[in-house]
């Protein structure tokens, strides 16, 4: 009787979970679009995904939905909408072909289908939502977000250019002596923010930065005139000089109203994976993602469409991932063309304001681009950093957050803070960093730097090719103009290759920069900590490879440098230049060019480096 009883309980227990569990181990239903819906929908998906999405049956998700391989249009005018924020975008009013909200256990599959966007609309949201998988489609818009146009004629006589519009761009009309860019739906009356690339190279062009950048004021004042159908004279002034005939120049309009579509918008989700997809396009990043655990990203090339006459791919930076935890891969990838950075990964720093009481401040969001932000939630641990070091004082534990707009909120600690923190500290919040890993990934020909790190997690960065306009690597800290928390505490970076980088002039740029943004350094105490740079291969024009300063156990080991011509040197610098730093070590690199291996120390660091003086071997110093 006792066994029978027993049976009988476990056989209750598994019904119980059976019935608990039966929503998440319920077959998923696949969906398969009819040449009927095909044919019907044929000018603009959109109201199709839209119904599909918002019907009971699937509105919280288990679900394949898969598209034959062809062409697809989407489009703003039947799309679901909401005012929404993006962080490093700018919030407003936005529009959505596929919003995965609250959904679980969803899969979408192209079977590399071409998705075309029109105007104003972002291709997927994926938000509050888990176990999600988008994969096998191209991505693309019918009208570009910015203008290129190449030089035709220099006038120095009226400080002019005349620019033959590249074909294919018809998202341009003269107005008022101005040239505006005109989409599907939107105008931007200011060109803004511009950069040239090189016509042969498709890269951007070399020292862009000193010479032919078209700065405020005259950046929002060019005036235009037309020559012919196509070519149109601006009145303007550069940097220095007039871009070379045949440069390539493109413009993207004004900071603060260019980035409002994104390609793919990770928010508060969780295991999301996006495969083998091509992003051609974008007006804003390729993949942004914000207090979403678990990405991993494999074969998402964010680059030019093959055949095609533009220069751009997406508009901002290719990846970028704020507040993410768990882990973050990002793995066979192809990175070009795009107008910003192919990876940020950090987390944020809040300014606080006021003190109220005891256990609770007041903060703020202080970038424009983070507005909107969802910093912290109950139960959260958030780091108080000093103010002018952004060096740690205390952890604290949230009891509550009180938002009182999309700026400021009023944070509650669960113990005492007085005499922890004072106005003018920053806030960060510890629990929302990822363990990250770039592995196998190409960046190539795009304004801005290959990837920027800032994590106290685990990160890797193994067997890439970096070749962009400006640093490859960037650690860089800062509570000032972006306010990008997370000092990096266990980096390994090796077997990649460092190809001809900070190319495109403006700052001293150089391979590898740690550059935490401290107003006061500690020379005991660093910002970064523990970053291995061995077994990889250096190939550049410059001299600069390593510049760091605010860290503990630097190691630079067993590289190889080489000597490339493909650009005119035009500053001298070290090889490596460390100071106010601890525990640097140098051996077995080596220097395979025909100029010295300069290696730059002062004297802090060179004392508190004990093995530093041995470690650097005639080898080195060739």
């Amino acid at each position: 009787m006792s066994y029978f009883m027993s049976g009988k309980k476990i056989l209750c227990a598994l019904l119980v979970i059976i019935c608990f569990f039966a929503p998440a181990i319920a077959a998923k239903r696949t969906i398969y679009l009819s040449v009927s819906d095909i044919e019907k929908y044929k000018d603009d998906m959109t109201p199709y995904i839209y119904s599909l999405l918002t019907n009971a049956e699937y509105k919280k998700g288990n679900f394949k939905l898969v598209f034959p391989k062809g062409t697809y249009h989407f489009r703003p005018t039947g799309a679901y909408g909401k005012y929404h924020a993006i962080t490093n975008h700018d919030n407003g009013y936005r529009r959505f072909a596929f919003p995965l909200i609250g959904m679980k256990n969803v899969e979408i599959d192209a079977n590399e289908a071409e998705f075309i966007f029109h105007g104003q609309i972002i291709p997927f949201l994926v938000e509050n939502s888990s176990g999600v998988k988008i994969a096998n489609v191209n991505i693309d818009w019918e009208v570009p977000f910015y203008l290129e146009g190449s030089v035709v004629a220099v006038n120095d006589s009226d400080s002019s250019v005349d620019i033959r519009i590249t074909d294919g761009f018809n998202n341009f009309k003269l107005q008022d002596n101005r040239l505006i860019i005109a989409g599907e739906g939107w105008e931007e009356y200011f060109l803004g923010e511009n950069i040239c690339f090189n016509p042969q190279t498709k890269a951007v062009q070399y020292r862009t930065d000193d010479w032919y950048y078209i700065p405020k004021p005259w950046s929002m004042e060019t005036k235009a005139k037309q020559i012919s159908n196509r070519v149109i004279r601006l009145q303007t002034k550069f940097t220095k000089t007039a871009p070379p005939l045949g440069t390539i120049i493109t413009f993207k309009g004004t900071f603060g109203n260019n980035r409002h579509s994104p390609a793919i918008h990770l928010s508060d989700a969780k295991n999301v994976e996006l495969n083998n997809l091509n992003i051609y396009h974008a007006g804003g990043m390729g993949v942004i993602a914000e207090k979403t655990e678990n990405i991993h990203l494999d074969k998402v090339n964010i680059c030019r469409r093959p055949g095609s006459n533009r220069i751009l791919s997406v508009t901002a930076d290719a990846t970028h991932f704020c507040n993410c935890k768990g882990k973050v891969i990002v793995e066979n990838c192809l990175f070009e063309n795009m107008l910003d950075d192919a990876c940020n990964m950090h987390g944020t720093y809040t300014k606080v304001e006021k003190i109220v009481d005891s256990k609770t401040v007041i903060a703020r969001l202080s970038h424009p681009q983070q507005f909107g932000f969802r910093f912290a939630s109950a139960k959260d641990t958030l780091q108080i950093v000093q103010n002018r070091s952004i060096l740690p004082k205390s952890k604290v534990q949230l009891k509550s957050v009180q938002v009182i707009n999309d700026q400021y909120a009023k944070y509650t600690f669960t113990k005492d803070i007085t005499d922890k923190i004072e106005p003018g500290d920053g806030l960060e919040n510890i629990e929302w960093y990822p363990e990250f890993e770039f592995r196998n990934n190409i960046v190539q020909n795009n304004r801005a730097r290959s990837i920027l790190i800032s994590s106290p997690k685990k990160v890797l960065v193994e067997k890439n090719t970096f070749s962009s306009q400006m640093t490859g690597i960037l650690f860089e800290g800062d509570m000032d103009s972006w306010f990008e928390s997370g000092a990096v505490n266990d980096v390994t970076i090796r077997n990649n290759k460092f190809l001809d980088g900070a190319y495109g002039g403006g700052a001293s740029h150089v391979t590898i920069w740690v550059n935490p943004q401290q107003k006061e350094i500690n020379p005991k105490k660093a910002y970064e900590r523990n970053i291995i740079i061995e077994n990889n291969l250096f190939k550049t024009f410059g001299d600069g490879l390593l510049r760091a300063h605010s860290v503990d156990n630097l190691q630079f080991i067993n590289n190889t440098i080489e000597e490339s011509t493909k650009y005119e040197k035009w500053k001298n610098e070290p090889v490596i230049n460390v100071k106010l730093s601890q525990n640097v070590v140098i051996y077995g690199n080596k220097n395979n060019r025909t100029k010295p291996f300069e290696v730059e120390i002062d004297e802090l660091t060179m004392k508190s480096s004990p093995n530093i003086k041995t470690e650097i071997t005639l080898s080195d110093l060739k």
